[in-house]
């Protein structure tokens, strides 16, 4: 307990023993953007592949973020500050922060705008070695210890440089970091049964219209970065009524009553034949989109690590 008035002294020690099995972080091939609020629990360990998932196919606020994997570091930590006085003296003035360059090939530079649009102050991540060990900031909640995300000062994707023939072009995200999360017992890990980096983030997915005639609008949706049709591998899933949603321009529910695949919607491209009911001949526009990544990714449906961010604009008989 502190008192009114009274100098604060330190008390703490740390023993200087230990075994043959101690903790010994290796290359950080990794990083999970995380939320202020997110915390793994003992009760989340069981089964953490499938709480990440769950995370990661959240809704915006709660969701998590896998980045690429990392395949260089570049360690621009500061020194300690030292100040030295007119008598010679050295006094510690304060730690530096911790200040990393991680670099990244995959996914590009179409990858690389998307993760720049993450960056700012005040971000919190999990980082993970190459042995599969999570490591994030430990501390209590409720009386019970947890692994939150480390609380990043700045986090930047900084501009992407061109590929010089003598070395690819270079993709660089930038982490710094107030010391005191990573030291004086504050540093966290798990180390985990399965490989982290078969942890992925969501795709986006773009719908673009083929044809409209009447209320039946032909369909095409790909991945937005790899331009991947989806018809191959989704034509039965995707003709499911539960797969879309659609609104109108005041954002009512439009139904959609039938939905049938289309092989050649666009040439040799597959596509999906959507027929809209009620409330679409009086609507001014239908907003057509995939239902959220959670529902997706469940039965009956069965699409994981997918999201159409932007609705497709429909033009209705009303407008």
């Amino acid at each position: 307990m502190n008192y009114l008035n009274k100098p604060i002294c330190a008390t703490a020690f740390g023993n200087t023993g230990y075994g043959s099995c101690f903790l010994e972080p290796d290359k950080f091939i990794g990083a999970i953007q995380v939320t202020g609020d997110f915390a793994i629990r003992q009760e989340d360990v069981a089964d953490l592949m499938e709480f990440l998932q769950g995370k990661i196919h959240a809704a915006i606020g709660t969701r998590v973020f896998p980045y690429p994997k990392f395949i260089n570091v570049t360690d621009n930590t500061e020194d300690i500050t030292i100040n030295t006085t007119d008598y010679g003296d050295k006094i510690y003035v304060k730690d530096g922060f911790y200040d990393w360059t991680f670099r990244y090939l995959a996914g590009g530079v179409q990858l690389h705008q998307e993760l720049s649009k993450n960056q700012g102050a005040n971000k919190y991540f999990l980082y993970f070695d190459k042995n599969n060990v999570l490591y994030g900031y430990t501390t209590t909640v409720n009386g019970e210890k947890v692994l939150k995300g480390i609380p990043t000062d700045q986090f930047r994707a900084l501009p992407w440089r061109l590929n010089t023939g003598a070395e690819a072009a270079l993709y660089q995200l930038r982490f710094i970091t107030d010391p005191i999360y990573l030291n004086q017992g504050n540093l966290g890990f798990l180390k985990v049964d399965f490989n982290l980096l078969d942890i992925h983030g969501l795709q986006d997915v773009e719908l673009s219209l083929v044809d409209l005639a009447g209320s039946v609008a032909t369909v095409l949706a790909k991945t937005k970065i790899s331009d991947v049709n989806m018809y191959d591998a989704f034509s039965t899933n995707l003709t499911q009524t539960a797969a879309w949603t659609a609104k109108d321009e005041d954002g009512n529910t439009i139904t959609i009553s039938n939905i049938a695949p289309v092989a050649n919607a666009d040439g040799d491209q597959g596509g999906f034949a959507l027929t809209f009911g009620a409330g679409f001949a009086t609507a001014d526009k239908a907003y057509l989109k995939w239902v959220a990544p959670a529902t997706l990714r469940n039965a009956p449906i069965n699409i994981e690590g997918y999201e159409t961010p932007a609705a497709l604009e429909v033009e209705a008989p009303g407008s």
